[in-house]
């Protein structure tokens, strides 16, 4: 049985931080994916001196 974490659960039992569904595995993903993508572009126009 899990352990109920005060502080990241609410009175019904769900766990904002547990992040085991694949709703919010794919949400990361998008999300570092995506940041990886600015931080490419923002790399490439600094190299080209377009910034």
């Amino acid at each position: 049985m899990m352990q109920r974490k005060s502080h990241t659960t609410d009175q019904n039992g769900f766990d904002f931080m547990a992040n085991t569904g694949r709703e919010e595995q794919n949400r990361d993903t998008l999300g570092i994916v995506f940041s990886l993508v600015i931080i490419a572009v923002i790399t490439l126009s600094q190299y080209l001196g377009m910034l």
